[in-house]
């Protein structure tokens, strides 16, 4: 059996001096032979191979990888973020945002002016907007809930009447009364139609309410005096 050296039999490269040795005439042949053994060598040093398994292992994750991309994409792909220009009955208000199938923004929603994609700008837009409006909300609320404490620190709010026999009172005491006698003590006008007052008939006192919010309810007294006044 021959010995190799990087892939070189021995023979080969004893060939290759003896031509070197041969003299002037075939210098250049052995030159040539002995960078043609180095390229050799260095090539095999440089060589790198993947054994089969590896080869193998790799060719999964890649297809694994690939799959999971298609997946992730097709699930998004269905699916649009749009926001409403008009009002879409079975949809939303305009304004609204919403998660539609691309198909129906496609064919229907953006053909007919009723949405368009809400982009990054958009919907930072949107987020803004909603904060405001959130703020804006509390901000009512606040003082709607000032306004039943007032009401509540106050206690009572009186309201005169001629009386007749039995202190039967002439007329009735109406929401609109109780509205004058409400900004006379604290300075603010309030709905008529919010206030909830019981038939008064008679001099006495009296429960009341009034709905200042959707959230707030404030509750007072109503004391019907004589009005001894000429």
């Amino acid at each position: 059996m021959q010995a190799t050296f990087a892939g070189t039999s021995l023979a080969s490269c004893k060939s290759s001096v003896q031509a070197f040795k041969a003299g002037p005439s075939s210098t250049a042949a052995a030159r040539t032979a002995v960078h043609v053994v180095a390229q050799k060598r260095v090539a095999k040093k440089q060589q790198v191979r993947l054994e089969p398994p590896a080869w193998s292992l790799l060719a999964q994750a890649v297809a694994a990888l690939s799959s999971a991309v298609r997946r992730h994409s097709n699930v998004h792909a269905t699916r649009a973020q749009v926001i409403l220009v008009r009002n879409v009955p079975g949809l939303g208000s305009e304004g609204s945002l919403k998660s539609v199938p691309v198909g129906y923004f496609r064919n229907y929603l953006r053909p007919q002016g009723l949405a368009a994609f809400a982009d990054a700008n958009i919907l930072e837009k949107i987020k803004r907007q909603r904060e405001e409006e959130d703020r804006v909300r509390m901000e009512i609320k606040a003082k709607a809930q000032a306004m039943a404490t007032a009401l509540a620190t106050i206690g009572k709010f009186v309201i005169k009447k001629k009386v007749g026999e039995k202190e039967a009172i002439f007329g009735s005491v109406t929401s609109a009364d109780l509205v004058d006698a409400i900004k006379m003590q604290t300075g603010r006008e309030l709905d008529k139609k919010t206030i909830a007052v019981p038939e008064i008939k008679s001099l006495g006192t009296y429960e009341a309410s009034v709905k200042l919010h959707p959230e707030v309810t404030g509750f007072f007294k109503v004391v019907v005096q004589k009005d001894t006044s000429s």
